[in-house]
Parts: C-alpha cells; structure tokens; sequence
C-alpha cells in the first residue's frame, strides 16, 4: 500500500503481524523484502540440494539467498556488476560471488560448475540474458522477479536445454513466514540495513539510498527525535 510515510494508516487486520517484544524495528522493517525472497525461492520449487545463481544483488536478491539457504541449497553463487554489493552478500551466506562487469569469463566458468537452479532478475540487455541462460543445466528453473519492462529471450537456448521460466510477483503468506522467522531471529538480516535517517532527513535517505556503492537498505526511523 503507498503512502506509509504518516503518523497513522488504515489496513486490514489481515495483513498485519505482531512484532515479538525485542525485535528492533530496523529488522521488522525488513519482513517486506525478505518476503519477496522466499516466495521466489517458492517459485523455484524444491532447492534441496541444488545449486542457485542469484543474478543481482540488491536487498531483494539477498532476501533471496536467505531463503535459499533455508531451503538448503548445495551452492548459492551471487552476481552483481558492483563490488560493494558482493560483500554483503559474502556476509549473508554466498559461497561464492562474482562482478559479472570485471569478470568477463565468469559464464564459462559458471557453466563447468554445472548450476541446476536460478533465481534471476533478468536485465533488459539482450547478451545479459544470454549469458545468464548460459550457465543454466538443462531442465534448470529461471524465476524473473522485477519489472524491467520487454526483454528479447534466445528462444533456441531454452528450447534445447528445456528451461522452465517463471514470474514471481512480491509475496503472499510468505510474509507471515517471514514475521515468524525474524521473531524467532532463526534469521540475521542486518547486513543488509545501511542507516537509519530520522524523519527530518528524509532527503538524505534517499540520496544515500540511491548510491549502490554506498547503500543497501537505507531506513527512515519515525522514533527518532526531529
């Protein structure tokens, strides 16, 4: 729902959940994209053993490896075309991480390693796709989550290898799960949180926050003094 940057909002009570009594609102902030994660980890079925390529590293794309490794993954490997990001995906639980921009060989070498699943966040370039296809298993599953407007596939390439591709729009009971998981702190996802800005400095937060270099997630804390 837009418009949360209020004193007061009106929902439905199904929507809400109780935060248990300790849990610092900075990580109940991050239910949403945490949520987001797991449910495209749901899209891509059963990762039990199976190794994921998550392409994109925002908080997003952590949330993801989050729930990929608690549906036990063999290997999660992230990709991003920033150093920055890459390290707090490192601090996250990927086994391995790779700067698509600096690495130009890293598809190939990918592709040995032999990745059966994918949770994808396809870019709108053409041989970005390709490459990202490439390293796929045959049979592999591709989940696309992100609106990044029309993008040309290599239809040949997911023919012959038979992948299954796949929306996964934000989340549904997965932020109930993801509640649960943080009130149980069965999860960590501080890495991801940059700073918190009070209110009055909104404009700050969102300088900061659209630095990818600098900033993962960036906060606005209501219950900080102006």
């Amino acid at each position: 729902m837009q418009g949360a940057f209020r004193d007061s909002l009106l929902c439905s009570a199904t929507q809400c959940h109780l935060i248990a009594d300790g849990i610092p609102l900075a990580q109940a902030a991050l239910a949403e994209p945490f949520s987001v994660g797991l449910h495209a980890v749901s899209r891509a079925g059963s990762l039990l053993g199976k190794r994921v390529l998550v392409s994109g590293c925002g908080p997003i794309g952590r949330a993801g490896r989050r729930g990929g490794a608690r549906a036990r993954c063999r290997r999660v490997v992230a990709t991003d075309v920033v150093d920055e990001p890459l390290a707090v995906a490192r601090a996250l639980g990927a086994h391995q991480t790779i700067n698509v921009a600096s690495d130009g060989g890293w598809s190939s070498a990918t592709r040995r390693q032999g990745h059966l699943r994918r949770d994808a966040r396809m870019l709108g370039q053409r041989a970005g796709v390709a490459r990202r296809l490439n390293v796929m298993r045959p049979r592999g599953t591709v989940v696309q989550l992100g609106l990044g407007g029309d993008v040309s596939l290599p239809q040949n390439l997911v023919v012959a290898k038979e992948l299954s591709i796949c929306g996964s729009f934000r989340f549904h009971a997965e932020f109930a799960l993801a509640v649960r998981l943080i009130n149980e702190r069965r999860v960590d996802l501080s890495p991801v949180i940059t700073r918190a800005f009070p209110m009055t400095e909104a404009r700050e937060a969102f300088e900061l926050a659209s630095d990818r270099k600098r900033a993962m997630k960036v906060l606005i804390d209501f219950t900080q003094p102006a």
